[in-house]
């Protein structure tokens, strides 16, 4: 027997019309079932099927390191990260460096230079080209992560990720048009 007559008919007929996501669907709900996820498993899946909008920033935040793969720890470790969210952000406000009327995305730029030691002295300094990168990261982030402080977490760690693995490549980045707004991960 073929894989095509054991498979659900509808599955068939829905990858014959092109729609291939039903099966890709199922297998990334059993990969996240496991009561440890297994990182490799889902980075294999990322790597080869489009994630589903509804369990992307799950996956990522797995991925990126922002949650641990065991699924009982998710909501303490969460509960940190919004904590330590809460608090940086509180701290540029005190110093008066972003405000309520700050775009968020600049505002994930100033808690991640806090944080990395990288806060300029004013708010006015011009940008350096890195902090260029974060905010189109950033930007692009906004639009498909919902919660602030998971956008925030996930734009962090993916920056950090580019900068260890591809920091030779940044210039070209902004050269071939990171910054504009056209850029979409």
């Amino acid at each position: 027997m073929t894989d095509d007559s054991q498979r659900n008919f509808r599955s068939v007929y829905y990858e014959k019309v092109g729609f291939r996501g039903v099966e890709e669907k199922k297998s990334l709900e059993i990969l996240l079932k496991d009561d440890r996820l297994d990182t490799e498993k889902l980075c294999t899946f990322s790597q080869r099927f489009p994630l589903p909008s509804m369990y992307r920033a799950l996956v990522w935040k797995v991925l990126l390191g922002i949650l641990p793969p065991h699924h009982e720890s998710h909501a303490k470790v969460m509960m940190y990260r919004k904590e330590q969210y809460s608090d940086v952000l509180h701290a540029l406000k005190v110093v008066r460096f972003v405000s309520d009327a700050t775009p968020q995305a600049e505002v994930y730029l100033r808690m991640y230079q806090l944080e990395s030691g990288k806060l300029p002295r004013s708010p006015s300094f011009p940008l350096e080209p890195e902090d260029e990168v974060f905010l189109a990261i950033a930007k692009a982030m906004e639009e498909m992560v919902e919660d602030s402080v998971d956008c925030y977490w996930i734009t962090r760690r993916f920056v950090n990720q580019l900068n260890t693995k591809y920091r030779d490549s940044l210039p070209q980045l902004l050269e071939t048009g990171l910054s504009s707004s056209g850029w979409r991960l």
